[in-house]
C-alpha cells in the first residue's frame, strides 16, 4: 500500500476548505450529504482506478466504501467541541469520516491530516478498503463460501483487522460483533439499492 495522496482534479471540484470546517446544522444537511457523497464517488474511482481494479469488481468497491463511511462515521469527519471543531475520534483511537485507527496505520499515513483533512482520510479509508477486498476477501473466495460476501468480509476485516475476515459468516459470533456487521450488511443493501443519502437518518433527533 501507498499513503493515500488526495487528487487534484477531484479537490478542484470540491470545496475541501469548507467540508474541512463544516458540522452542517440541520438547515444544512442535504447540501453537506451531497458534497460528501460526490467526495467518496470520486475517491472510489481513483481508488479503484490507480489500483487497476478489475471492472467486475468497481461498483461493489463503491458501495462498501460508501456504506464503510455511513457506518463508521455518518459521514462526518467533524463534530463541535466548545466554540471549535475537532475530529470524530472513537475512544480506541480511530479518526474522522473513515474512523482510521491511529495506532494500526500510524506507519502509513499522517495522523495530523488523518484527523483535519476529510479528503485525505476518506482517501486512506478507501486504500484500506480496496486493500481487505483485493488481498483478502477477493483473494480468499469469500463470495463462494457458503453464506459469503465480498462486502461483508471487506468490513469486516476493516473492523477488526484480517483475523476476522470471516466472523460475519461464522457459527458462533460475538453477539456485539454481530450486531455491528449486521448493522453494515443492513447499510450495504441501502447503499446498493441507490439509497445512500439514507445516511442522514443518523442526524434525525
Amino acid at each position: 500500500m501507498q499513503p493515500a495522496s488526495f487528487g487534484v482534479a477531484l479537490a478542484a471540484e470540491l470545496d475541501l476548505k469548507k467540508l474541512n470546517q463544516w458540522v452542517p446544522e440541520e438547515n444544512e444537511l442535504q447540501s453537506y450529504l451531497l458534497e460528501v457523497r460526490t467526495l467518496l464517488a470520486g475517491l472510489s474511482d481513483q481508488v479503484a482506478a490507480k489500483s487497476k481494479l478489475a471492472e467486475q469488481y468497481k461498483p461493489l468497491y463503491w458501495e462498501i466504501v460508501f456504506t464503510a463511511a455511513w457506518q463508521e462515521s455518518c459521514w462526518r469527519q467533524f463534530v463541535k467541541k466548545g466554540k471549535g471543531l475537532a475530529a470524530l475520534t472513537s475512544a480506541t483511537g480511530d479518526l474522522g469520516l473513515m474512523q482510521v485507527n491511529r495506532n494500526t496505520w500510524r506507519s502509513l499515513y499522517d495522523l495530523k491530516q488523518l484527523a483535519g483533512d476529510i479528503g485525505y482520510n476518506s482517501n486512506a479509508g478507501g486504500e484500506i478498503l480496496f486493500y481487505y477486498l483485493s488481498r483478502y476477501a477477493i483473494k480468499k473466495n469469500e463470495d463462494k463460501q457458503a453464506g459469503g460476501h465480498l462486502a461483508r468480509a471487506t468490513y469486516s476485516a476493516y473492523n477488526g483487522g484480517p483475523s476476522q475476515l470471516t466472523r460475519y459468516r461464522a457459527a458462533k459470533q460475538n453477539p456485539e460483533l454481530k450486531k455491528v456487521d449486521e448493522a453494515f450488511w443492513e447499510k450495504f443493501q441501502a447503499v446498493s439499492s441507490g439509497r445512500e443519502l439514507d445516511v442522514q437518518r443518523c442526524y434525525q433527533k
